[in-house]
This record gives structure tokens, sequence and C-alpha cells, in this order.
């Protein structure tokens, strides 16, 4: 769990930022606020990571537009919106649902204060960073509040977010992003809204310099019954991204849409606790795009009933879980699939909790994945790309075990885990390159097999009553075969991941240092001059709090190290430092 005043405390400009100081999370990609979609790597996976926004599935599905094949955009969920952030890897319960190889994020939004309040937020740092929110709740009764809330950010300089290997960037120039709450609470029921926009621009120095901007529009909302033993829910959930080439008609635009209700009810079953329940959604997507690009207009319906109870088994406790799915789909296969899980927990007489977990999980593709809209084009003297469409493009499937021990209650809180993960029809972007017709043909399809191991482990050191570090470590070796080979290929992602933070806590003051190591990493198909150097960055922050007062000064990437991410070039953040002033009323 990482709390409210850890986001804080932290430095971070974005969600991305925040969950990157988890051990096997991985958010250094995009180093400005604008360009693509700003998204995580958990345990070496990206669109197998399952997003919650207050407990409701959050994702795209016309996702595979960038080459991260990111899911969900995390700028949706703006930092001053956050409580808290809840991150479980491995298989997830029966009752969050598919999409979770990875893990799940269940980011717990700002609900009305106890009394009529509010705080201001005040940003400013270099690069043209500003950030400004406002937010209150009136108490209307003793059981109706309203809350309203507004954030605007913003980041108008240049910024290096990708290298190419002839040492030219791409750099992000123009951001603009506006996010507006609004939310009513009533005794057991509460409505939730949330809207906003935001416009990247950026240069890509690919052929000369080309200018590009992407304008993107969202809106959540939920109408929600919470008691005792009952969880109801209606939502609705809208993407807009309209990306285009500035003066020029190539553009394309894509709607995601989804609506959907779910409920479940806590009762014993065969004479233990549990609870069951059921979830429907209906995901439609719309593509338009210019020069020659085909669209489509494409929705699926999904069914899901489940349940889950806790049988004692001796002073364990085993947990039992079985989701089905259902899922009705536009010019396509319908598909139904089981979805089980088993969990062990045992509690030591000190205090060590034991687990062992296995549960399989399930990924549709995306449509975009599926139809890849993009028209075939001609460059000219640097050849011709060709996109083709797989309709017999298939779900992922596999199976993630996780066994481990973990001691929340030791003065020096620590855990240690191992996991596996073995996944069929894994999706891939497949780009190969003809030389004799000097063409570039590109599909989804799915490999033979995805499969990686690791150890992920944490431990906190309090040893002063003001002093405490902190130490992270992840290790994760990630392999993939393609349909119709023998050999595994490596994956691209760093081995080993090292997270460490030093904090001092005295009075008004609290200090924070905070390091990252990524190691033993490889980067394939391109050349750049540090690709394959191991990651070293540091962060700082400094705060003050006093009354209704609250300063915060942080700087992120201390030494301004570059380091290229990945084999598309892309870069960690600059250097940033940031003054923060936030007041309550």
């Amino acid at each position: 769990v990482i709390t409210r005043e850890e986001i804080e405390m932290s430095g971070a400009r974005s969600t991305q930022e925040v969950l990157d100081r988890v051990p096997g999370v991985n958010g250094l990609r995009n180093s400005s606020a604008s360009a693509l979609d700003k998204s995580v790597v958990v345990r070496g996976l990206t669109s197998e990571v399952l997003l919650l926004v207050d407990g409701i599935p959050f994702m795209t599905s016309s996702y595979g537009t960038d080459s991260m094949g990111a899911p969900f955009d995390l700028r949706t969920v703006p930092l001053e919106s956050i409580e808290r952030i809840e991150v479980v890897k491995g298989a997830s319960s029966a009752v969050y649902g598919s999409n979770a190889a990875a893990g799940v994020i269940n980011i717990i939004t700002k609900k009305g204060m106890e009394k009529s309040g509010g705080t201001i937020l005040i940003e400013g740092g270099n690069h043209g960073w500003f950030r400004g929110s406002v937010r209150g709740t009136a108490v209307l009764s003793d059981d109706v509040k309203v809350t309203v809330g507004y954030t605007k950010t913003q980041e108008n300089a240049e910024i290096n977010i990708r290298k190419r290997p002839d040492d030219t960037y791409d750099t992000a120039t123009d951001y603009r992003g506006n996010d507006f709450v609004l939310g009513v609470e009533k005794g057991k029921w509460s409505f939730l809204s949330q809207v906003g926009d935001y416009e990247s621009k950026w240069n890509n120095s690919d052929f000369g310099s080309t200018n590009y901007s992407q304008k993107n529009n969202y809106r959540r909302f939920q109408l929600n019954y919470i008691d005792e033993t009952n969880t109801a829910r209606l939502y609705y959930n809208e993407n807009l991204k309209d990306y285009f080439i500035v003066n020029t008609e190539t553009f394309n635009k894509y709607k995601d849409s989804t609506i959907g209700a779910t409920y479940s009810h806590k009762q014993e079953i065969f004479g233990v606790a549990g609870v069951w329940g059921i979830d429907w959604r209906r995901e439609s997507s719309e593509f338009e795009g210019g020069a020659g690009n085909i669209p489509y207009d494409l929705s699926r319906n999904g069914f899901s009933p489940y349940v889950e109870m806790s049988v004692p088994v001796g002073e364990a406790q085993l947990d039992l879980g079985l989701r089905f799915e259902h899922w009705q789909v536009d010019a396509g296969e319908n598909v139904n699939e089981f979805i089980p899980r088993v969990s062990l927990n045992w509690e030591s007489p000190s205090g060590k909790l034991w687990y062992a977990t296995a549960g399989r999980f399930f990924a549709m593709p995306s449509f975009y994945q599926i139809f890849l809209p993009m028209a075939d084009e001609d460059w000219g003297i640097w050849g011709k790309y060709v996109s083709l469409r797989n309709p017999d493009l298939r779900p992922e499937k596999g199976w993630t075990y996780d066994i481990g021990v973990k001691d929340q209650k030791a003065k020096n809180p620590w855990s240690l885990g191992v996991f596996y993960i073995d996944m069929e029809d894994k999706i891939y972007y497949s780009s190969e390159y003809d030389l004799m017709t000097n063409t570039t043909t590109s599909q989804y399809i799915n490999l033979s097999e995805y499969r990686a191991w690791g150890i992920e482990a944490e431990m906190k050191f309090n040893f002063h009553e003001n002093w405490s570090y902190t130490q992270g470590i992840s290790w994760t070796d990630a392999d993939e075969k393609k349909e119709g080979e023998d050999e595994w290929t490596r994956s691209g992602m760093p081995r080993l991941d090292l997270s460490g933070s030093l904090n001092f806590v005295k009075g008004p003051w609290a200090v924070e240092l905070n390091a990252h190591y990524y190691a033993d990493r490889e980067i394939s198909g391109v050349t750049f001059n540090n690709d394959n150097d191991n990651i070293f960055l540091m962060n700082a922050s400094v705060a003050w709090k006093e009354g209704a007062h609250k300063l915060i000064l942080s700087c992120t990437n201390i030494f301004n190290k570059e380091f290229v991410l990945d084999s598309e070039g892309y870069i960690n953040p600059e250097r940033k430092f940031i003054l923060s002033w936030q007041y309550e009323f």
C-alpha cells in the first residue's frame, strides 16, 4: 500500500512515477508529461496488468496503439485525486477478474472530508512545470457530503524523450491538462464523476523533424451502494484520443467506452465465509483515420459470475475462488473461460505470514491488435510499410504461482517471495523487413509461450526514532518463444531492480533520499552508445509542515544522468526541481 503521505513525500509528478518505487514495478519510460500513454511494467509484462479505480476495471479496448501496448493511461488518474494505491502482484482473486497475469493496481481516490473544508496546492519547477489544484468538501447534513475539485497541469519546455541511433532526439514541446472532480455521498450511496482533458505536442526526428499532437478527453462516472454485506456499482468510462501530424491529413481518432455493472454479496457458503457476485461490461471501440486507414466500430459484451470462500484448514486458511468469463464479440468468435484460484495462508505464533498461491489468468486481445487499421504506406526510397489484420488472434492464457513469507508486525517489517508465470498465446507485435522487396510487414501475432520467474523482497530498518531505511529488490528472468521456433529469446527488461529509501522525520521536518538501480539488461535490434549500461538514478525531497501549511522541495534524477531504456530509444526522466506549497482550510 502506498499512502497519501508517501505520495506527497516522494516528489513524484505522476502516478507512474509513484508506482516505479514498488519492487518489481518499472515506470521509468517517458521522461515528460507529454507524448505516449503512461503505464508501468510489472514482472516484465505491460498489457497483462489490471488497473482498478475505486474497484472498477479501467482499461481501453483499443490498446496497442503505441509500442508499449499499454491497456490504460495513468495520466487519466491525476496524482491529486489519489488517497492511496494498493498493489497486488501475482494471481488476483476471482473477485477482481481477468487481465491480471502480473498483478492488480487498485487506485483509491479521495472521498469527502469529515467536516467542511478543503486543500489548495500550487507547484512549480524547471522545464516549465506547473501544477495547481483546489479541492473542497461541503458537509450539508449528518450523511450528505458534496466534494468538488479541479487540477491543472502544465509543462511547456523542450524535453528530450527519445534518442535515435544517429544521436538525434525526439522532443516533447508542450503539455496541458485539466481534471474536474464531483462527488456526492449520502449514507450508503455515493456518486463520483471525473472529467478531464490533456493535449500533448512533440517533435519526431525521423525523416527530418515532424510535429505531432495528441488530444485526449476522458470521463468516468460511477454510482455505488455499499453496506456491510452488499456492494453494487454502475459505471461508465470513456476515452477519446485524437492523434495527428501537424499540418497534414494524417490523423487517427480513437473512442473507447465501457458501461458496466457489478454486484457482490458476502455470506456463509457451505458454512464458511465467502463472497459471490456477478460482473457485466460492454466494451465499444471506434476508429477513424486519414490517409486511407480502415475505420471500424466494434463492441463486445462480457458476463462474469464468480465465487470465493475461505476454508479453515487446521491453523491455516485455504482461499478458493472460481470465475467464469463469457465474451460475445463482434466480428469474432465468442470466448468462454474458467479462471480458478487457490491460496493457502498460515500465520505462525511469531506473527510471520506464510502463503502459497496459484491462479489462472485470461486476457482478451484489443480491437486494435486484431484489426490493425493502419493503412499501407509507400515511403519512396525508404521502402513500403504493410499492416496485416489478424482475426484469428487468440486471447492470452496461463498460470501464475507465488510462494513467500512476510512479517509486517516485526520491528523491522520484511517480505520475501518467489513467483513463476507460464503463459500461452502471448500477443506480440511482429515487424519483419524483406530486403528483396524493401517492405516492412507488421501484424499482431500469438507467441508460442512466455515464461518468467523471479524473486521479490523488501525490508524496512527502523534503526532510530527519527531514521529509517527501506530496501527493495526484484529479480525477474523472462523469456519468450515465437510460434514455430524452438529457441527461447530473453526479454529486454532489466533482470535486477534495486530500490532504496532513506528517511528522516523530526518535528515539522521530513527528508527522503531515494535511489533506484536497474542492472543486467539487454537491448536488441538497435544500437545506442549506452544501450546496455546499468541504470542508477537518485531522487531527494525535503518537507516542512506547520499547522495548515506544508512546503516540499524535491529533485528527481539528482545527477542528471541519461539512459536509453529500451529498443525504441526512450530515455529516463531529466533532472527536475519542484517546489510545492499545500494549504488546508
